[in-house]
């Protein structure tokens, strides 16, 4: 097997990497991890009861709440002096750890890689950087990629929208990397304030979220640049789990990494269109068996006309109605419902929702006023507000707004 271009390995050979790719993974985590270990006994499986990649789907999934409750180092299959690198991911009721050896940070840098440059990246390119501060693992590794593909960069910082687009245009940036509503915040932006487009701007790389194909044009047109889109999985892969070539005929899938499954969410049969479920191939420190992503896909297998012959996301769609996506970051509802308790001791009923149009659009928190949680006077019910608005700022790194109910 040529694995030198493993993006483009024949259906035959793909069943051959990723047969002999699980059976390391799944030694691995029974070996050394305790709580895989208990999950296979529990099923009667040992890792040589794999012998293809769909005896895959007899062995446990791995969920959010699994890798919440063994905070902080359980997951780890190496020794703690091994980790060269620890990432925190907000979770309740404990943020998810992730830790990193010096080959998972190397595999995780060519791997961005991979996603900037088949997205159209190139050594002679400013790229400028525009996501939410709650993206900070993924503005690192975007920002280490780049460079090492030899592109100048322009990391984000508290900036106005006003200011980043002047800055955009006046460094020349000929690359940006946002989330779509990011995007047309600073398209809204120039319109309303009247202000005059980067010249220079030839690449939009969106990530973080979706976007409508209406809203993919305006912005291409806007701009007058082209548009990439990227996927990924801040607990799994980051970034560069799946790119968009220049066919633009879905997002690949790095198949080399990662073994795709995508099941009905009901009955965990395989299907064409479900929930997505990965797991990770090359992975040391914290390596994921059967990892529920909550997300909701369509997948093929059938080659690109680019040549590359790893599966392609043709739909996506993050959370299926149990996650917020706002700016990028994803809002848990299960999540937010245990900061409420934290805030004030009790569960409120409430609506979380995005109001507004960019760029003024916000999150409304909207909390149903309880007589455990009403107040005598109006200070001190927007203090209550601005309480939980702060827990959330710090949880999130994104800004939401309390607006109190009536039941």
């Amino acid at each position: 097997m040529n694995t030198e271009n493993l993006e483009y390995l024949s259906p035959e050979d793909w069943r051959q990497w990723h047969t002999e790719l699980l059976q390391s993974t799944l030694n691995r985590v029974y070996q050394r991890v305790p709580f895989y270990r208990e999950c296979f006994e529990k099923r009667n499986l040992l890792p040589e009861d794999l012998k293809a990649p769909e005896d895959l789907a007899r062995f446990p999934t791995t969920t959010r709440e699994d890798l919440s409750a063994h905070y902080p180092y359980e997951l780890f299959a190496v020794p703690l002096r091994d980790i060269v690198r620890l990432r925190a991911f907000p979770w309740w009721p404990n943020p998810i750890v992730k830790g990193y050896t010096l080959q998972d940070v190397e595999n995780l840098k060519k791997l961005c890689v991979r996603f900037l440059t088949t997205c159209g990246l190139r050594a002679e390119d400013i790229l400028f950087i525009a996501l939410e501060p709650g993206m900070g693992a993924w503005i690192e590794e975007i920002r280490e990629a780049a460079e090492t593909v030899g592109a100048a960069v322009i990391p984000p910082a508290p900036r106005t929208p006003e200011v980043s687009l002047r800055i955009l245009k006046d460094f020349r940036a000929s690359v940006l990397v946002t989330t779509p509503s990011l995007a047309l915040r600073y398209l809204k932006v120039c319109e309303k304030r009247g202000l005059s487009l980067p010249e220079s701007l030839r690449l939009l790389i969106l990530v973080g979220e979706g976007i409508r194909p209406s809203e993919r044009a305006l912005l291409e047109e806007f701009f007058g640049a082209e548009t990439r889109l990227g996927y990924g999985i801040a607990e799994v892969l980051g970034p560069g789990m799946a790119y968009e070539c220049g066919a633009r005929e879905g997002l690949h899938l790095a198949t080399d990494y990662l073994f795709p499954e995508v099941i009905d969410p009901e009955t965990g049969n395989y299907s064409p269109e479900g929930e997505l479920v990965l797991t990770t191939l090359r992975v040391r420190a914290n390596p994921l068996l059967r990892f529920l992503t909550g997300d909701r896909v369509k997948i093929t297998w059938e080659p690109c006309a680019c040549g590359r012959t790893t599966p392609r996301l043709l739909a996506i769609e993050a959370g299926s109605g149990r996650v917020l996506s706002f700016r990028g970051i994803k809002v848990p509802r299960a999540v937010l419902e245990g900061l409420l308790e934290k805030t004030y001791g009790c569960k409120p009923r409430y609506t979380l929702k995005v109001v507004g149009e960019e760029p003024e659009s916000e999150l409304l928190v909207e909390i149903v006023m309880t007589n455990e949680l009403f107040r005598p006077s109006i200070v001190e019910l927007h203090e209550e507000a601005h309480r939980f608005e702060r827990a959330f700022f710090e949880f999130f790194g994104l800004p939401c707004r309390v607006k109190w109910v009536e039941g």
